[in-house]
């Protein structure tokens, strides 16, 4: 499911921009994207780590453009996406990754390799953030009793893997959801905009970690994700 969201997020967004064109930002809308991108750059920041090294992937650049799309009141060509892999010869990788790597050296046996494997964790993490999503690809309609009830987010939770040894996958969700509709034919949750097309407004940020289990479970309760609210036309009452 994790990657459905993905593919929702980029398959249809990148799409739409391509076929109904792109144009440079006025002035309201690039102080808007601006704003957006030092509060987003600021929170990732905090994923920061001697254990975990970092690769900036695409954020929001001084040339982002806007695209036509009808569906949302902003939407622009760029996302914001960034990796980390446990870093060779920190003390999480001396801790968890060098012992398993010396014990499948020392053996030759299929079978016991195969158990010291999966004994290996997951060391990535990747996060991506997007705005003004229009659906949200989810393993069903929200719902209370499934959220993880963090700062800062309306609504934050666990997503089920594609398959054994993916790691974790967590989505959280800002802005008003509250109203937002289950669409079972794309297994989504679907934003109301209060905004019309082509207006100068953030109404929702999408987060999504997938990777480490520990290193999410990690981020979740030690990043502040409060300042993310800023970024948001209209600011959402906190839960």
């Amino acid at each position: 499911m994790a990657a459905l969201t993905v593919a929702v997020w980029l398959g249809a967004g990148m799409a739409a921009q391509a076929q109904r064109g792109l144009r440079d930002p006025n002035p309201e809308e690039r102080a808007l994207l601006m704003h957006y991108r030092d509060v987003i750059n600021k929170i990732l920041d905090q994923f920061q780590s001697d254990d975990w090294k970092e690769s900036v992937d695409y954020e929001i650049t001084d040339d982002v453009q806007v695209s036509g799309d009808p569906d949302v009141p902003l939407d622009v060509n760029e996302l914001t996406q960034r990796t980390y892999n446990v870093r060779k010869g920190s003390a999480l990788y001396e801790k968890e990754v060098a012992p398993i790597i010396v014990n499948l050296t020392a053996t030759t046996d299929p079978m016991e390799m195969a158990q010291i494997a999966r004994q290996k964790k997951v060391t990535t993490l990747k996060v991506e953030v997007h705005f003004n999503r229009l659906c949200v690809g989810m393993n069903a309609a929200l719902n209370a009793s499934q959220d993880l009830h963090l700062a800062g987010p309306s609504f934050a939770t666990q997503l089920r893997p594609d398959g054994p040894k993916q790691g974790a996958s967590v989505v959280l969700l800002f802005g008003n959801w509250k109203t937002a509709n289950w669409n079972g034919n794309n297994s989504c949750v679907r934003f109301k905009f209060k905004h019309p097309a082509h207006q100068p407004a953030i109404e929702n940020v999408v987060i999504q970690l997938d990777g480490s289990p520990e290193r999410i479970n990690e981020v979740l309760h030690n990043v502040d994700w409060r300042p993310v609210n800023d970024t948001l036309t209209e600011k959402v009452p906190a839960p």
